[in-house]
């Protein structure tokens, strides 16, 4: 895959209705969250589904905040700051299942309807995002969005896996996450997806990892154990770091 095959479409307000529909199938998702199934534990060490939904409404507003900062020129980052993020999610986690999700859902409103009114000029402005504040123009917004709504869509554990990620996005994932170069965790290895007929080299060498894209994804960023992938030569996977 090259990078232009990777990268976002010339207009990012082209990427809104996948936005949407990636939304809408999470909160028909949240339709099975109730005051009890809310508060249960997921794969997120110390998270429970409300700590996972409040994240996803903060996560809308932090991005709303970028897309102030690129129409005014004003620094507005996405969240004041690190241990304030982790207290509103903690401060939001234990709400009702019906209060999480209508605040999910007026959240997401807040971010379509910035991204809409958004200049097109403006879409090229520079902001800052992330723990490390990584710079970068507004332009990466929506595809910041629908990696925070597919795969925290898993995490709820309710149903939704990564075989029903959509294949653009999987592909596209794949491709940017397997090119994080260098791996914070030193490891090398080939990933082969089966059903794309595509290789992606990790690092310098290493064993060669078989699977479909989505399970390759999957593992990668720490939403599957990989059992089924396959490994040649034959030999555990790789111990892989957290996912950043």
């Amino acid at each position: 895959m090259t990078n232009d095959e990777a990268a976002a479409p010339d207009d990012p307000t082209s990427w809104l209705e996948t936005i949407e529909a990636a939304t809408a199938a999470l909160m028909q998702t949240l339709e099975a969250l109730d005051d009890e199934n809310a508060h249960a534990p997921t794969g997120l060490p110390g998270w429970t589904r409300g700590h996972v939904v409040t994240h996803l409404a903060r996560n809308a507003d932090g991005l709303v905040n970028l897309l102030t900062w690129a129409r005014t020129g004003v620094e507005t980052p996405m969240y004041a700051s690190r241990a304030q993020r982790s207290a509103d999610i903690e401060a939001g986690s234990t709400r009702p299942a019906a209060a999480l999700r209508d605040e999910l859902g007026r959240s997401h409103l807040r971010l379509m309807a910035a991204a809409r009114e958004l200049p097109l000029e403006s879409w090229s402005a520079p902001i800052a995002w992330g723990q490390h504040d990584t710079p970068g123009t507004a332009d990466v917004v929506p595809k910041l969005r629908q990696v925070e709504v597919e795969v925290h869509h898993v995490d709820l554990n309710l149903g939704y896996t990564p075989s029903d990620w959509p294949a653009d996005f999987v592909s596209r994932m794949l491709h940017v996450t397997a090119s994080d170069q260098p791996r914070d965790d030193g490891q090398s290895f080939v990933l082969r997806a089966t059903d794309l007929d595509r290789e992606y080299d990790v690092g310098d060498s290493g064993p060669t990892i078989s699977g479909r894209s989505e399970a390759l994804l999957a593992w990668l960023i720490g939403r599957s154990d990989g059992s089924d992938l396959q490994v040649d030569p034959t030999g555990p996977l790789p111990q892989l770091g957290r996912w950043r």
